[in-house]
Order: C-alpha cells, then sequence, then structure tokens
C-alpha cells in the first residue's frame, strides 16, 4: 500500500506517534516512534499491512473492524466501496501518518473515489461514540 502517499497530504514530522484526537483512540505508543507489532493482544484486529511499522494498535483497529463489518452486513455496500472504506479507516496507522498532529488529511481525488464507490451505501452510527 505504498500508494498511501498519494491518498493523504502528508506534512514534515519528527517521526513520533501522535494522537489524532476526535473519534481515535489515544495511541498507546504517543510520542515514540513507530514500531513493529508482534503478535499478542496489542496486535491489530485490521490494518494488518501496517503491522512492520505503525503507532496503531488494537486500541486503533478494532473500532475500524467493527465499523468494515457494520457496513458490510448492513450497510448494502459494493466491494470497492468496503476496499476504500478500509483503506480510509486504517489511514491512521500508516506511519507516515501516525505522525502528523491532528486528524488525517485526505487528498480530494481520493474523497472523490469513496463518495463515488459509497454514495449508494447506507451508513448508520451511534452517535454517541462516533
Amino acid at each position: 500500500m505504498d500508494d498511501l502517499m498519494v491518498l493523504f497530504r502528508l506534512g514534515k514530522s519528527d517521526g513520533l506517534c501522535i494522537s489524532q484526537g476526535g473519534r481515535f483512540p489515544p495511541f498507546s505508543s504517543q510520542g515514540k516512534p513507530p514500531k513493529r507489532v508482534s503478535k499478542g493482544s496489542k496486535d491489530l484486529t485490521l490494518c494488518r499491512v501496517f503491522c512492520r511499522k505503525t503507532c496503531c494498535d488494537a486500541a486503533q483497529t478494532h473500532p475500524a473492524l467493527l465499523t468494515i463489518r457494520k457496513l458490510a452486513s448492513t450497510g448494502e455496500a459494493s466491494q470497492e466501496c468496503l476496499q476504500l472504506w478500509e483503506l480510509l479507516e486504517c489511514s491512521i496507522c500508516d506511519p507516515r501518518v501516525g505522525v502528523q498532529p491532528g486528524p488525517p488529511l485526505i487528498c480530494t481525488s481520493f474523497c472523490d473515489r469513496v463518495f463515488g464507490a459509497c454514495s449508494d451505501a447506507y451508513f448508520s452510527m451511534e452517535t454517541v461514540t462516533q
């Protein structure tokens, strides 16, 4: 997934994990460099493409996994929509994105792709948690 660099606008950083805030749970590796995730309780439940170097652990990927499962099972989303939405959900696990302050900045062209693929999908969410 090296093409992620094209999808997300990346600025300069010092290479240390910075919690994104908002709906994203804080990184347990806050203030440390992205690292390899070993199997076990901190293993990634989704976004495994980043297991060699990431700021994420199960705290970030499990909610993303639940979102993708819900969209797949009740959202009537196309396969393309599911793939793009997973990429979007996993964006903070990219080691180049996880070291940027604030929520990920998504390129307009990628937003357009997601909108085009998911415009017919049904989304529902818990207003308290998302």
